[in-house]
This record gives structure tokens, C-alpha cells and sequence, in this order.
């Protein structure tokens, strides 16, 4: 039953020995090893798919980071030295939300005439110059009062606060603080999440952080242009669109040192 697989996956995970699986399944408390091994080949090849399926849209972001395994060995040695510490990569997929569509990241060729790093782009030009135009994507007028949407937040959340964390004087005024006012709210959407599988890749350097990003879009089902062999597979020509990865504040530095 649905218990019996849960808690033999759950043994599987933490590396019971076989014979105590064996034994349980005997029990009827899990089920055997064989079971095990072939729900989770079913699971790997289902997430696969997904994951493939997912990355073939070309509406997937991806986030991956670091992570450490100790393998610890049962049987220790005299004069043991040898490292045992191993380092991947963990990696997820989590599909664009609010309406993102293939024509909104069909902006590759644009972003290459305007970037830093093309040799033939007038430098005056390039988008190093202008990092500050998204900021007026957006405007932001005055009311009446003289304030704008900016300038009302930050006198809501002085009062906040004042209120909250204030003199005790001011918490009788708590109940008078009103909401923020609301002002082109995103919706708030489930996300779905896929973990990919993990890698053997430490990616600490600008080297790994590369193998880390080719791995991940092979995952999701997309290979450099270049490199498909069969013109009529399925696999999405990615040339001319822009993929979305996530990481911590070191990738960005790995991956912009890898450009370079």
C-alpha cells in the first residue's frame, strides 16, 4: 500500500541496510528492496520527463547552488587521511508565471547589439551605461499632496513602526494604522518547483558554474543549437531567446567572469 512504498523510500533515503529493509518487508511494514529500486527508476524517469518537458517550453527559470557530502566510511584506517568531503550542485525548475510568454523572452539579438561584451557595439551604447533604465519603466507623479507612491510607503512604514516597535505611548495607535495602499499588485500564484538532478560540479569557479549551466539545460531538454545532429527533432532552437538562471551573488561574478 501507499504506506508500506512511503516508508521504504523513507528507509531507502537514510541508507538502512538491506537486510533490515528485507526484514521489515517481511513484516509487511515496507516494501522489499527490488520494490524500492524500481518505484524510484519509475519516479527518475517521471521527473525527467517533466523536467524535459518543462525546459522545452523555453518558459523555465533555473536556480542552482552548492552543496557538501561527507561520505563517511565505516571502517576507519590508522593514518587515514584521504578527503571524503565531495561537492555537487543542486538545481531546480520552476515554470515562468503571469502570463510570460515566448515572445516576451524572444529578445536575445537585441541584448547582444547592446551589450558590454560585443566587440562591435559603440561603447556609449552598451548596457553597462544604462543600468539605471528600468527605473523609469515605471513612472511615479505627485499627488496633491505633493508625494509620490514611494514617498506614501515610506511614511506608512515610519508609522509601522512608530507603532510597533515605538515608545509604548504610540501603541494605542495601532489600531488606526491602515494597510498600505495598493498600487499594480501581482497576484499571488502557486509556483510549481522540479528538482533536477544533482550534479558533480563544484561550482566555485567560472569553469563550474559553465558545466553547471550546459548540465541543467540538457536536463530541461536543450542543447546548443550548434551541436543537434537531426533538424526535425523536437528540441527548441534557444539562439534567439533569453533563459532566466538564479544563484547566489557568486555565480553572477562566476558567470560575468566566464563572458569575459
Amino acid at each position: 500500500n501507499a504506506l508500506q512504498s512511503i516508508f521504504g523510500i523513507f528507509l531507502q533515503s537514510m541508507h538502512t541496510p538491506q537486510r533490515v529493509i528485507e526484514t521489515l518487508s517481511r513484516m509487511g511494514v515496507s516494501i522489499s528492496v527490488h520494490a524500492i529500486n524500481a518505484a524510484i527508476t519509475s519516479l527518475s524517469a517521471e521527473s525527467r520527463h517533466a523536467i524535459q518537458a518543462l525546459g522545452q517550453t523555453l518558459l523555465a527559470a533555473y536556480a542552482y547552488d552548492n552543496f557538501d557530502v561527507d561520505l563517511k566510511k565505516t571502517v576507519h584506517t590508522v593514518g587515514e587521511s584521504e578527503d571524503m568531503l565531495i561537492h555537487l550542485t543542486s538545481g531546480l525548475l520552476f515554470p515562468l508565471q503571469h502570463g510570460v510568454t515566448c515572445k516576451d523572452l524572444r529578445c536575445s539579438s537585441t541584448l547582444w547589439e547592446n551589450s558590454s561584451l560585443n566587440p562591435h557595439v559603440n561603447t556609449s551604447t552598451a548596457l553597462k551605461d544604462r543600468w539605471k533604465d528600468p527605473l523609469n519603466l515605471h513612472s511615479d507623479p505627485l499627488d496633491a499632496t505633493g508625494l509620490s507612491h514611494r514617498d506614501h510607503f515610506n511614511s506608512w512604514k515610519m508609522l509601522s513602526d512608530l507603532v510597533n516597535f515605538g515608545p509604548p505611548y504610540f501603541c494605542q495607535f495601532k489600531d488606526q494604522l491602515c494597510d498600505p495602499e495598493t498600487v499594480e499588485a501581482i497576484p499571488v500564484i502557486k509556483t510549481p518547483i522540479l528538482a533536477a538532478r544533482a550534479m558533480h560540479v563544484c561550482n566555485s569557479t567560472a569553469s563550474g558554474n559553465i558545466r553547471s549551466v550546459v548540465e541543467l539545460l540538457q536536463q530541461g531538454g536543450i542543447k546548443d543549437p550548434v551541436e543537434i545532429d537531426n533538424p526535425d527533432t523536437d528540441m527548441p532552437d534557444m539562439s534567439e531567446y533569453v533563459i532566466l538562471f538564479h544563484g547566489d551573488f557568486g555565480t553572477g561574478e562566476h558567470l560575468l567572469a566566464a563572458q569575459q
